[in-house]
């Protein structure tokens, strides 16, 4: 299915774009403006690696911010990526540590629950990233939005510190 140049509003994080005939995302709980523009920047942090110091925050920031199902898999998506995005924000984690890390939780397999998203329109979103001029704004802005997300979560730290410490321990 596609769409053609009217602008959509991403249902995750409230982007307003044009599709420019793009297959949708619906699966991903975003637009598929949204969802392409997504794509880009991950494009960007796997073909240069002055942007790969923060790809992990680039997905753990985008996922929490499109969480859209209550399947095993979409709430273990967004449970891992909260639980990296403290470690990185409140901890001090290096980022590329991220991918072990998430092997590390899956492993462990603390009781992930559905968390009801925040109100998460209205915040920075993938499309102020992809207009960083240069890698250190992109890593500046990377930083800025995944604070924001983590942030948004707030209600809902306590039970991410609960499953690092499970998964972590």
């Amino acid at each position: 299915m596609t769409s053609g140049e009217d602008p959509t509003t991403c249902p995750g994080c409230g982007l307003e774009a044009a599709d420019h005939e793009v297959t949708t995302a619906a699966a991903h709980g975003a637009s598929a403006a949204c969802y392409t523009l997504y794509g880009a920047l991950l494009a960007r942090s796997y073909s240069n690696p002055d942007y790969r110091g923060v790809h992990q925050l680039v997905v753990d920031a985008y996922s929490v911010q499109h969480s859209y199902s209550k399947g095993r898999r979409e709430v273990q998506t967004v449970a891992v990526c909260l639980m990296t995005l403290c470690l990185f924000i409140v901890d001090g984690v290096d980022p590329q540590r991220g991918p072990a890390l998430h092997k590390q939780m899956v492993t462990a397999r603390p009781a992930f629950v559905w968390l009801d998203p925040p109100r998460l329109r209205g915040l920075m979103t993938v499309a102020d990233v992809l207009a960083a001029a240069d890698a250190a704004e992109h890593e500046r802005l990377t930083w800025t939005w995944a604070r924001e997300m983590w942030e948004a979560w707030a209600p809902h730290h306590p039970t991410i510190r609960m499953w690092n410490n499970q998964a972590l321990a």
